[in-house]
């Protein structure tokens, strides 16, 4: 018998109730001060413990539901943008901060399409939260989120837009091993935006296989207490829409560019110099021969271009000095 009692290790909170009762407990006086702002009513019921139990065994099902990505990350790769495994470290050192991105030594790196199982976890919790504030709004309370994540190993190879052939089962398991070994450090030199310290994309997960077939049948993912805290105990969670057809991008290099352009240019435009995608990229390649491939790369894009955005070349370099967006 599972025990439905739901333990959270930085705040002790089960109910949407709990946790604003907690601001005073709370030692970051940032925090305490966006959940004084948290305006609801006051006319509570305590929902059913079978309600609860039915949030932590069937999530619902997040196919038609917009795909979130942290945003604080959004500007940097986090991963390898290539298909296999990279064993090398990523080191940034930005104006705002110094950011150090370490793979497992024996797995190496997750790559940017392992970071889709991520994208899942984040639209997951947005998803939960939206729907318990929508409960708050009528005058009900709602227990939180659980801290980790049962998806049906179906449901999360559709929400990626991948098909359900063995071999994907097989690059699920891998991917989650890249996840969880791959450790992000943040040391913040002038910003309000990024985070500050080490963490991992996914925490702890098991695997359920079948005997029968050797496939996955059941996963279950920790959710990391940065990502959990991120966007349950924050008002206005730092979180961006990704369009769905981000997921059909191939080529990790043209993900990689779309996710600069959602970031910065939202729904207008904006002006990168090559320099500062060379240096985003994480990419080890020497500039020359990085240079040629990235013109080839966004030639491509002339006829297949990119979800809701448009990417072309700028040659008046003065005009990229005095426009470009990076911090």
């Amino acid at each position: 018998m599972t025990d439905t009692k739901q333990p959270y290790v930085s705040d002790n909170c089960e109910t949407y109730t709990d946790l604003e009762d907690s601001h005073e407990k709370i030692k970051n006086p940032e925090l305490a001060s966006i959940l004084k702002k948290v305006n609801r009513s006051r006319n509570y019921r305590k929902p059913p413990i079978d309600n609860k139990q039915l949030d932590i065994f069937e999530p619902p099902p997040l196919t038609d539901i917009s795909t979130k990505d942290e945003i604080s990350l959004m500007d940097i790769a986090v991963f390898g943008l290539g298909r296999k495994p990279r064993f090398e470290p990523i080191e940034y050192n930005l104006k705002d901060a110094h950011i150090m991105v370490q793979g497992g030594t024996n797995c190496g790196m997750a790559t940017i399409f392992d970071y889709d199982i991520f994208l899942y976890m984040i639209s997951y919790l947005t998803n939960e939260m939206n729907r318990i504030k929508k409960e708050i709004k009528k005058g009900n309370d709602d227990y939180l989120p659980p801290r980790s994540i049962k998806p049906s190993v179906a449901e999360l190879l559709n929400y990626c837009r991948r098909d359900h052939g063995g071999e994907n089962y097989k690059l699920l398991e891998k991917s989650l091993e890249r996840l969880s070994t791959t450790k992000i450090s943040i040391t913040k030199v002038n910003s309000k935006n990024r985070r500050n310290g080490m963490f991992s994309l996914i925490g702890d997960y098991n695997i359920t296989t079948q005997k029968e077939t050797g496939r996955i049948s059941d996963i279950t993912i920790s959710i990391p207490e940065w990502v959990y805290d991120g966007i349950v105990r924050i008002e206005n969670p730092t979180v961006l829409t990704l369009n769905p057809d981000y997921f059909l991008l191939d080529k990790g290099t043209h993900r990689f560019l779309h996710r600069l352009a959602r970031k910065a240019a939202g729904k207008t435009e904006a002006t990168y110099s090559l320099e500062k995608i060379y240096e985003r990229s994480g990419t080890t390649r020497v500039f020359r021969r990085w240079k040629s491939d990235i013109k080839s790369t966004i030639a491509a894009l002339k006829e297949n271009p990119l979800p809701e955005y448009s990417i072309s070349w700028e040659t008046n370099l003065e005009a990229v000095e005095k426009k470009d967006l990076y911090p």
